[in-house]
């Protein structure tokens, strides 16, 4: 920084001296053959274009403060979000529906509560980086949740044929499999909320106080975020229900 301005220069040099960490988990993956410098590396590019790009187009649709522009982007964001855990369910095909209605249903309830209860204003300024934040919530918890399906469908084949021939109905097979892996998905989430403000410092709370709000009403304004973004996080509960009965019948073998 310059006088309050952005240095590009000095900007660059600080995204070279961050990259450098990226480097050694990249020679980590290689040496302990993790096999994910692959896909490390295009996240990374490709997050870094994408935030460029954002910030580009924010710029425009905070100025035009048109709320359906608004709600255009985080519809993309949700299509996104939605094709991105879905690509983790390997195996369970069809699977994009399921995590978009689940991450779309899971944000507007955080973001719906935020609003009601004043947190939220209907500004595009507060809208995106919010919503962004609970869709990307969502998406995380979906991602591990389906991911940990996926695999207990893996492990658990036999199980779920030997439940189905003895005459379980197919809610009946899967369900321990459902909860086990809802319970895994929200670990990360339980962690965080024990050790918030003790190791845990929500990023929308620091950029609160870098831009001088006081201390206690952002420690405030954050925890009812994160309360209402952990609620949105329990939208599988109901959402997988209706498609319990395919998701068993596409995993379970037939021969």
């Amino acid at each position: 920084m310059t006088n309050g301005l952005y240095d590009p220069i000095w900007g660059m040099i600080k995204l070279g001296l961050a990259l450098s960490l990226l480097v050694i988990v990249f020679i980590l993956s290689r040496w302990k053959k993790i096999n994910i410098e692959h896909e490390l590396g295009i996240a990374a590019v490709r997050g870094f274009c994408q935030l460029m790009i954002l910030s580009l187009i924010l710029v425009t649709i905070f100025e035009l403060d048109n709320l359906f522009l608004v709600l255009l982007v985080l519809a993309v964001m949700v299509t996104a979000a939605g094709a991105t855990s879905a690509n983790r369910a390997k195996g369970i095909p069809k699977m994009f529906p399921i995590t978009a209605v689940s991450i779309l249903t899971g944000s507007v309830v955080a973001l719906s509560i935020m609003i009601l209860i004043g947190l939220l204003p209907l500004k595009p300024e507060f809208l995106i980086p919010l919503g962004g934040m609970a869709i990307g919530n969502s998406m995380i918890s979906c991602s591990l949740a389906i991911n940990r399906l996926s695999a207990e469908f893996t492990n658990n084949r036999n199980k779920i044929e030997t439940a189905l021939a003895l005459g379980a109905t197919s809610t009946q097979a899967a369900e321990p499999y459902f909860r086990e892996s809802i319970r895994a998905a929200m670990i990360p989430k339980i962690d965080n909320l024990k050790t918030l403000g003790l190791i845990f410092i929500p990023g929308a709370m620091t950029g609160m106080r870098m831009a001088g709000a006081d201390p206690v009403w952002a420690a405030v304004s954050n925890s009812n975020i994160l309360h209402d973004n952990k609620l949105g996080d329990n939208r599988y509960r109901t959402i997988d229900d209706p498609d319990k009965k395919q998701i068993v019948h596409r995993c379970a073998p037939t021969g």
